[in-house]
């Protein structure tokens, strides 16, 4: 994988490293199912939509604020639809994108090829548990949408600094825990309950891949605990405003708010600064 691929679809790891039955598996099935819906999520004109879109470019801006030089080493974890390792390479880096669902894999390989920018990246199937790739070896690490997902994300971290050089950073996304909506609807806030863990408990031992929360503390510690310093960080997105699940206004109206309430935020407004859906870090290897 540290080899850009002509053929833009190596394997990283056989199938059975990545935990295909047990919780690996069901996300991977998850994904392989899906990945049409996440694929056009980032084309989307609905307020989820545009919150993804509102999250890449956070993540865009805090990789342009690495300041690579053209040729420098990117590793993406979770590639998905391939949309952030296209703009990742059009800057001139090398890009190897892995993800651990099969069917996310191919639509980056296909997205990189029309895009003709297979000489800069390599994409394949890895585990994030457990990445193929050496030590000190990458200048930016770059993890959307991953960590929830995870069984392990205390080792997915590690590996994470692991493969960086040292001064190198890491860009990472987590789903908040401590977003808007968990203090205003009676069904999120069920959902941060003891009772919501143990229900998600039995649902995984039915095979049903479920995501988690995290606030932006436990996401700092755990990027401390690996040796990464925190550069800037930020939340984004705020919606859908709803009661008991239902949405309380028009999608127009919602893009309004979120637009309103971002603004506010990025002020460092208190109750805001931190309540977004999606929290943003960029962090470096000392």
């Amino acid at each position: 994988m540290s080899q850009r691929s002509n053929e833009n679809d190596t394997e990283c790891s056989a199938p059975d490293d990545l935990g295909r039955t047990g919780i690996q598996g069901h996300v991977n099935r998850h994904f392989d199912s899906t990945a049409s819906y996440w694929d056009g999520i980032y084309r989307g004109a609905d307020l989820q939509g545009v919150i993804y879109q509102q999250r890449q470019a956070a993540v865009l801006d805090y990789a342009a604020a690495a300041a690579l030089p053209p040729g420098a080493r990117v590793l993406e974890i979770g590639c998905g639809a391939g949309h952030i390792t296209v703009r990742l390479a059009e800057r001139g880096l090398l890009v190897d994108a892995i993800d651990s669902s099969q069917a996310m894999v191919d639509i980056t390989a296909t997205r990189t090829r029309d895009a003709e920018l297979q000489e800069r990246v390599s994409v394949g199937v890895a585990d994030v548990h457990a990445l193929p790739f050496e030590s000190d070896h990458f200048d930016l690490v770059v993890a959307v949408g991953v960590i929830p997902w995870l069984h392990s994300p205390g080792d997915a971290v590690g590996e994470m600094a692991r493969v960086l050089r040292p001064a190198g950073q890491l860009v990472l996304t987590a789903d908040n825990r401590a977003r808007l909506i968990s203090f205003t609807d009676p069904r999120a806030i069920l959902a941060l309950s003891p009772l919501k863990r143990v229900y998600d408990t039995l649902r995984k031992q039915k095979g049903v891949a479920t995501s988690r929360l995290d606030s932006p503390r436990s996401i700092d510690r755990l990027l401390q605990h690996v040796g990464l310093c925190l550069i800037e960080r930020r939340t984004v997105g705020f919606g859908p405003l709803s009661f008991l699940g239902l949405p309380v206004v028009s999608n127009r109206q919602g893009i309004r708010i979120n637009r309103r309430l971002q603004e506010l935020a990025d002020r460092g407004t208190p109750g805001l600064k931190w309540t977004g859906w999606h929290y943003v870090v960029r962090a470096q290897k000392a």
